[in-house]
């Protein structure tokens, strides 16, 4: 027991601040604790040994945003997953915060499908999140202090990979419907959603 607790006083820095001790010193190996470093230093460009070493009072990354780096940096498709679900639970109220973070978890299981198409139910679950915040997140992203009229709301992806990851499981109907949801919305997207229904209306047949 006294080991146990002399092991956790060691740990610092954003592993501490967080709270997450316990998971990265019994449910991570030292492969992964260096995964999750390099990818820290390489994406962030910050001292990896921020990651456990040292004391913070505050911080820039909400919790959520940390997980998700986390799990970018982990090969172990089961500690990503885990990783990721637990982000989903750590949501903020800042929407575009949110929005984001939806966004950069549809990524992971995006490319998480490549080894285990299972993953799809989860992508096309974050997608639904995201795409049922749309309304609320132009309302907040104009009250911004860098948004200019002119340029509009930005791209907003999610529809359109919620629409591929439908077709890609076979759900047309669903695929077609949030199309033509996104066209009601004027969702501003680098894709055609009427040619992508046209195309969709064919495989329903």
């Amino acid at each position: 027991m006294l080991n146990i607790f002399k092991k956790k006083e060691r740990v610092g820095g954003y592993i501490k601040y967080y709270g997450i001790e316990d998971f990265w010193l019994n449910n991570l190996t030292s492969k992964e604790h260096d995964e999750v470093k390099k990818r820290w230093s390489q994406g962030l460009g910050t001292n990896p040994e921020q990651i456990d070493k040292g004391n913070f009072k505050s911080v820039g990354y909400s919790k959520s945003n940390f997980l998700i780096v986390m799990a970018q940096g982990i090969s172990d498709i089961k500690i990503k997953d885990q990783l990721l679900q637990w982000s989903l639970k750590e949501q903020t109220p800042d929407v575009i915060d949110t929005h984001f973070n939806y966004m950069n978890i549809s990524d992971e299981y995006k490319k998480m499908i490549k080894l285990d198409k299972s993953f799809y139910s989860k992508q096309i679950e974050v997608l639904e999140k995201d795409c049922q915040l749309f309304e609320e997140f132009c309302n907040a992203y104009i009250k911004l202090s860098y948004y200019k009229k002119e340029e509009g709301i930005p791209s907003y992806p999610s529809f359109r990979e919620l629409a591929i990851a439908y077709e890609r499981t076979g759900k047309f109907q669903e695929a077609i419907d949030i199309s033509e949801l996104a066209i009601k919305k004027r969702v501003k997207e680098n894709t055609s959603f009427d040619r992508r229904i046209e195309k969709l209306k064919k495989k329903v047949k």
